[in-house]
């Protein structure tokens, strides 16, 4: 037996100049981004505080409906389909446009806290193919918040069945679902929306007031110019991400709201994409310092 240290083929290749360097796969880069962003402490307070905000603004809202129900005078076990479908729909996604902010800064802490800390050097040494980093970090954002939305969902309707038993007859109907389904995507969509302006900005503080200034300044400066009459304005509020974000947390119900429940989908998708499509294209093209 020789005393030659034993080195793996792959590694002598390597090392021998073959120029056939291991790669890391999409795979691994998927779980090296979901162990970067799970570890970030500004991710679990967000998350926290997602959660604390949602099944407040759930349990508020299920108490003052019922009781609105029996100061009406109407039994809540007896009510019909639609009103109670409507009750767990609110009580459910009723926080979600006022969650979307809170989504939307989880979004931006996802890549700012990589260039705000300096780690975005070491990520692009280990990834040097931009693209696939970019991605990776949007897949994982994503994934962490579909299953927070979906969590609060449930739990709003958990919340809802408490005060309101009878309500458990809808909790399958075709309104409740479509709606609860709509909830989620838009609060995805809003986090890539943060992720995607912070990409492009660099910058925690300028994500997060781009992100606030979409989702809340933008609607509040509409409302003013709603007095000036014009036919257009009410056309483009609907389509700003909080009109949206009301009209997906319906449901795809047989009324005549415009946007319509699917073209309301397409176009929060769009506020997601095109924001994504702007981050990647400065990442691509720009230095990282």
């Amino acid at each position: 037996m020789t005393s030659e240290t034993y080195t793996p083929p792959a590694t002598r290749q390597t090392f021998a100049g073959s120029g056939h360097a291991p790669t890391l796969s999409f795979g691994g880069i998927l779980k090296s981004e979901r162990i970067k962003l799970t570890s970030l402490r500004s991710i679990r307070i967000t998350l926290l505080v997602t959660l604390l905000a949602s099944v407040g603004l759930s349990l508020l809202s299920a108490w003052a409906m019922k009781t609105t129900f029996t100061y009406d005078g109407m039994d809540p076990s007896s009510l019909p389909a639609d009103a109670l479908q409507s009750y767990l729909l609110t009580v459910s996604t009723l926080a979600s446009p006022f969650l979307a902010l809170i989504f939307g800064v989880l979004g931006v802490f996802v890549i700012s806290s990589e260039y705000s800390s300096g780690m975005i050097l070491s990520s692009l040494a280990a990834v040097p193919r931009r693209s696939p980093m970019f991605f990776g970090k949007a897949i994982v954002l994503a994934v962490i918040a579909a299953v927070t939305a979906l969590v609060l969902v449930v739990l709003g309707l958990v919340i809802g069945l408490l005060f309101i038993p009878a309500a458990g007859a809808e909790l399958f109907s075709y309104p409740v679902l479509t709606g609860a389904l709509g909830a989620v995507v838009y609060l995805v969509c809003i986090a890539l929306l943060g992720f995607g302006f912070a990409a492009a900005l660099r910058s925690t503080a300028g994500g997060i007031s781009l992100v606030a200034g979409i989702v809340f300044v933008l609607p509040i400066g509409l409302q003013f110019l709603m007095m000036t009459g014009w036919e257009w304005v009410p056309t483009v509020g609907s389509f700003l991400p909080m009109s949206l974000g009301s009209t997906l947390a319906l449901g795809d119900v047989s009324t005549n709201t415009d946007p319509t429940y699917l073209v309301g989908m397409l176009a929060i998708a769009l506020w997601a994409v095109v924001p994504m499509a702007l981050g990647l294209l400065v990442l691509k093209t720009r230095d990282a310092k």
